[in-house]
């Protein structure tokens, strides 16, 4: 078996990790501060940053408030430090972190989310939640209110939190899928071997299905309310199909590999929010997606043994992309609870007919993530998600062998090791299986009258490795 981290991105993940020494040491020779949280350069955000003093006399910078807190909160509270210092928002001056008052989610975000702004006069406070929104609050609220993380990002569905307008982030992301069980609706799976022996009729089953995926992935907010995404992968592919020949002497076994490899359909998705709370912690948000036709289809169809004819039904097989565009459309919901983080979310998937009269089934999906930030560098979660699968039409012939129920249940987590060019490096993977499945199978006569099934592989599991940096471009206030 293939190994599981692709060499093919062993190269980038390793100059990733090995940039942080170098990065250090660059960032020490020219002094250029950046923020002890999040990365980003102080000198960006003069009108929200913060100065933090240890009795040591050590010196920290935060791009502003939410950060400050956070850095706060990990160091065990405000007695830890000598000083803690705001920008009063109004005359740029530095005041002191306590005696400030402060605006959280008003319509402007200085530097990160949630927004606190902090002002040296209260009247001032409420003048600007006035006219631009938000909640006017002191110190202790805001303290006791901030998570170690602003937002956090689930693996296999999408958060419906907005980061704000010039959020950016780029990643390598590397995959692996393994299935290896046959799996007839939703009864106990069999070994391919086991199921093909007890049946002599029995001409064919798959025996395994190994996936590898490599993909550039790419966040960017135009604004504060929207969310750009697109995913570019380069997929390889291969499948294993056990055979049996069966004569008067008895049968006889042996197996086909199938492979494809190349670059597969394009995604791109778009995040709107539609509603959020002042505080933000709670989240409703759009999602629209399609994906462009760039992987192979080829629509070379199996042929029966026996007559030679086109076998309809069993439809094209292995391939990289669906040659035609499709269509994602539903609705997110995210939600905070101090240190923990829930991702929600109801997807539809719509699969139009390509070119060659071949139509994947449509997919209606949900999925659900429970985040824990124990600080600001760490998140370790659990997600589950759950997706009903249409069976595909080939030539206006349902497949019967193809589609039905995947619920699938994922351990979660991501490091944040590095802040570096303004922003931070995480390292995110995620690794789980099928805890159920009830997937179509299609009961089949061969023209000698011997009835037997076309199956799907299940089980097995899947793994994921990220390296993602972000990057947020300072807004002009």
């Amino acid at each position: 078996m293939k190994a599981v981290i692709n060499i093919a991105i062993l190269p980038a993940i390793g100059l990733f990790l090995l940039l942080s020494a170098q990065v250090r040491a660059e960032e020490h020779q020219h002094e250029r501060s950046s923020c002890r949280v999040c990365g980003m350069y102080i000198d960006q955000y003069q009108k929200s940053a913060a100065e933090l003093v240890y009795k040591d006399g050590k010196k920290e910078y935060t791009c502003g408030v939410a950060c400050m807190l956070r850095e706060v909160e990990d160091a065990g509270g405000i007695s830890a430090f000598a000083s803690v210092k705001v920008h009063d928002w109004v005359s740029g001056q530095l005041i002191d972190a306590e005696e400030a008052t402060y605006v959280v989610g008003s319509k402007v975000i200085p530097d990160m989310v949630p927004n606190y702004i902090a002002f040296a006069k209260r009247d001032e406070a409420e003048a600007f939640a006035a006219k631009e929104g938000g909640d006017v609050i002191d110190f202790n609220i805001a303290y006791q209110d901030i998570s170690p993380v602003g937002t956090t990002a689930p693996f296999r569905i999408r958060t419906a939190v907005t980061p704000g307008k010039g959020n950016f982030s780029v990643g390598m992301v590397y995959g692996y899928t393994e299935k290896d069980r046959v799996k007839v609706g939703s009864a106990s799976s069999k070994t391919p071997g086991d199921f093909i022996g007890a049946n002599k009729a029995q001409p064919r089953a798959p025996s395994k299905l190994e996936g590898h995926q490599q993909a550039l992935i790419m966040n960017y907010s135009p604004t504060d309310d929207l969310a750009l995404f697109i995913n570019v992968p380069w997929l390889e592919r291969r499948t294993h199909t056990l055979t049996q020949t069966t004569t008067p002497a008895g049968s006889t076994f042996g197996e086909t590999i199938g492979n494809e490899n190349g670059i597969g359909d394009i995604t791109l998705e778009g995040r709107y929010n539609v509603w959020r709370s002042t505080r933000w912690d709670k989240f409703v948000s759009v999602l629209l997606g399609t994906t462009l036709p760039t992987g192979q289809f080829s629509a070379t169809r199996a042929l029966d043994p026996i007559s030679g004819k086109q076998l309809v039904t069993t439809g094209p097989a292995l391939q990289l992309g669906k040659d035609t565009a499709t269509f994602t459309g539903g609705l997110l919901y995210s939600q905070r609870w101090k240190d923990f983080w829930l991702h929600t979310s109801a997807l539809y998937t719509a699969n139009p007919k390509n070119d060659d009269n071949y139509a994947f089934g449509d997919v209606a999906a949900v999925g659900l993530a429970l985040h824990y930030t124990p600080n600001y560098d760490l998140m370790f979660g659990v997600e589950v998600d759950a997706s009903y699968t249409e069976k595909s039409i080939d030539n206006g012939v349902k497949i019967g062998n193809s589609g039905g129920t995947v619920t699938n249940l994922a351990f979660v987590g991501d490091y944040r090791f590095l802040n570096a060019f303004g922003g931070n490096f995480k390292l995110r993977g995620s690794v789980g299986l099928p805890i159920y499945e009830d997937l179509n199978s299609k009961d089949v006569v061969n023209p000698r009258g011997q009835p037997f099934q076309q199956v799907q592989l299940g089980d097995g599991f899947f793994a994921n490795l990220a390296v993602q940096w972000t990057f947020r471009s300072a807004p002009d206030y």
